[in-house]
C-alpha cells in the first residue's frame, strides 16, 4: 500500500507548499510508513511514501465531515488500494489522522 507526501525533497516542497496552509511537516523520503485512520470508522491502513503529493496548497481550508466529526486542509494522498481499505472509494474524502507507524 503507498501514498505521498507533499514534503519528501526540496523539489517536492516547491511545487506543494504545505507551509500556505500552515503545515510545517517533516520531511520523510520514500519507504517511510504512515498509519492513517479514518476518524469517522476507526479503520486504519498503514502504507509507505512512493511519491510527492499532493499539491497541499490548492487544498487549504479544504473540509471533509462525517456526522459531526470533520478534518480540513489535504496532506497526503492515499492510492484507491489504500484508500478502499478504510472507507469507500465513492466518498472521495473523508477526515483523517496520519501517524508515523
Amino acid at each position: 500500500m503507498q501514498h505521498a507526501w507533499p514534503n519528501t525533497s526540496d523539489a517536492c516542497w516547491a511545487i506543494t507548499h504545505p507551509d500556505t496552509c500552515g503545515f510545517n511537516l517533516s520531511r520523510r523520503t520514500c519507504g517511510f510508513q504512515h498509519r492513517t485512520t479514518n476518524l469517522c470508522s476507526g479503520v486504519s491502513v498503514v502504507t509507505s511514501i512512493a511519491d510527492c503529493g499532493p499539491q497541499t496548497d490548492l487544498f487549504c481550508g479544504e473540509r471533509s465531515c462525517c456526522g459531526s466529526t470533520c478534518a480540513t486542509d489535504r496532506i497526503i494522498d492515499l492510492t484507491p488500494a489504500a484508500y478502499s481499505k478504510i472507507a469507500s472509494l465513492s466518498t472521495g474524502l473523508r477526515p483523517c489522522s496520519i501517524d508515523a507507524a
